[in-house]
């Protein structure tokens, strides 16, 4: 237990020290395979698996210098019992991208080389798992006093937002941190190109494009809430794992999108 008479200085709130204890990990296999450009056809698949642990660092934006957020820790400098996935693990990751530019006519004529030969299509997939997430525990109601003098404990805690009295960390004390997981992330872009030679220093590249073509929403974030407690009662919340929110990395968007475009190379 965290009690207000254990502060050093009782005039603030808190004291926060900024050291290097925290370690972290990474372990990763990544595979390549290419197919060089043969019969108008080209690709690639690359593939990595990788694991990420830490002492509950967090991401980038949780460990920036002279910060105001509180520990992220669940007991004061308790790194090592705050070891578990890194925020930023992704577990697996594929990308298959190919084009193909078919020779359908081996005549030359002004018809095959403008209508009929001189397209290209060609996809990039990605596949990826989600990214983990910390299931919390809020206190909605603190321990009454007659509950406090029940059960023998001390009346002063420090912060009533954790159970301890801490008021660092949210997470489930039993469960450890990052055992929620983000839906996997699924993408299809997709082009077709025809090419209109005029002469030999001069073409024209019409392009059709579509981004996110499945129109598959990749989520960002998930109700983390797992518990909640009031007074001696620890009950599970309502919605743990309902999506709440879909910024459509990289592109900001999960909307699917088209889009037309002329290229002239002289």
């Amino acid at each position: 237990m965290y009690l207000v008479t254990d502060k050093v200085d009782q005039r603030y709130s808190r004291i926060i020290g900024v050291d290097n204890g925290g370690n972290s990990y990474y372990n990763a296999l990544a595979v390549q395979v290419q197919r060089r450009l043969s019969h108008g056809f080209q690709g690639s698949l690359a593939y990595t698996w990788s694991h990420a642990i830490d002492d509950n660092m967090g991401s980038a934006g949780s460990n920036l210098f002279l910060g105001n957020n509180p520990p992220s820790s669940l007991f004061n400098g308790d790194y090592k019992n705050n070891r578990g996935d890194s925020s930023l693990d992704q577990r697996q990751r594929l990308v298959i991208n190919w084009m193909w530019a078919p020779t359908l006519t081996k005549r030359t004529d002004l018809a095959s080389r403008v209508l009929i030969n001189n397209w290209q299509l060609a996809t990039i997939t990605s596949i990826s798992t989600g990214q983990p997430l910390t299931e919390s525990l809020s206190v909605s109601s603190p321990l009454t006093a007659a509950q406090v003098t029940a059960l023998g404990l001390p009346s002063n805690l420090a912060f009533t937002s954790t159970l301890n009295g801490f008021g660092g960390s949210s997470q489930v004390p039993f469960l450890g941190i990052n055992t929620l997981r983000l839906p996997n992330a699924y993408k299809v872009d997709a082009r077709i190109s025809k090419i209109i030679p005029a002469g030999e220093r001069f073409k024209a590249t019409l392009n059709f494009e579509v981004f996110n073509l499945t129109n598959t929403i990749a989520y960002t974030g998930l109700t983390s809430r797992g518990y909640t407690a009031s007074g001696l009662n620890i009950s599970p919340a309502a919605g743990l794992g309902t999506p709440t929110a879909s910024s459509g990395f990289p592109d900001g968007t999960n909307a699917r999108r088209a889009q037309v475009s002329v290229r002239l190379d002289f």
